[in-house]
């Protein structure tokens, strides 16, 4: 971690911060950044994260992958790609099967990517498939772009481009912490703060267990999923990290 301190410790001033995707104060607790992950990690590695057969199904995140994304958003965060958008599809609504999820999201994140390279930059992004009875299956994406690009207009053609169709609700994309003008021009501990919560949000799915043992504030919410639930950027994935599996 850099100079700016543990954004992942969850010390009181920034337990009451509401950002897109938490509305809970968080409770005080072991921090994020002390969960030690196992080597059955390093499997999560490359572009997409983990790499699950297309028809397996899990019902919530398992350790070595909450470890994995813990260790990839703190790499994010700590080399300046600091998470300046929420993006929230709920692709169930928009016709994508539950088989169909991960590479809907895949797809998704190759369109932007390319529009990041375009606009001279690179896409840096974490994400997780959940499902809820009252919202069906959906993805939490974090994204972090290049400062001048806008997504206004293209998230919905993203959306199409992958096989979805548009109605109100299907997408949703939130600035967090702020304006975006004012946060890219701020990049201090207050916008980190906030970009951390949200990626502690992305960690509902973790067990209750693991939910208590890291103090969040929501566990156990991540539903049945098929074929992968979460996965990374490969610039912030092991190799980029330069952690050398030992599988």
């Amino acid at each position: 971690m850099t100079a700016m301190g543990n954004p992942f410790q969850p010390t009181a001033d920034r337990a009451d911060k509401q950002t897109a995707g938490n509305r809970h104060a968080c409770r005080s607790g072991a921090a994020l950044a002390n969960y030690s992950s196992s080597p059955s990690c390093e499997r999560l590695c490359g572009w997409g994260g983990a790499r699950n057969r297309s028809d397996r199904t899990s019902d919530g995140l398992t350790d070595s992958q909450v470890a994995a994304i813990i260790e990839a958003a703190a790499f994010a965060l700590a080399t300046g790609r600091t998470f300046q958008r929420h993006w929230t599809i709920h692709y169930g609504k928009a016709g994508i099967g539950p088989r169909d999820g991960a590479r809907f999201v895949s797809h998704v994140l190759a369109l932007a990517s390319k529009q990041a390279r375009r606009e001279g930059g690179e896409l840096t992004a974490l994400w997780v498939r959940e499902r809820a009875s009252d919202k069906g299956e959906h993805v939490h994406i974090l994204l972090h772009l290049p400062a001048a690009m806008r997504l206004h207009g293209r998230t919905r053609r993203w959306i199409e481009a992958a096989g979805g169709r548009w109605q109100p609700g299907v997408g949703c994309v939130r600035i967090i912490g702020g304006r975006l003008s004012k946060i890219e021009a701020d990049r201090d501990t207050h916008r980190t703060a906030n970009a951390a919560n949200v990626a502690r949000y992305l960690l509902k799915a973790a067990s209750p267990e693991t939910g208590e043992r890291l103090a969040l504030t929501r566990a156990g919410c991540g539903g049945r999923i098929v074929g992968k639930r979460c996965g990374w950027t490969q610039n912030i994935g092991s190799k980029a990290r330069g952690v050398v599996s030992s599988l």
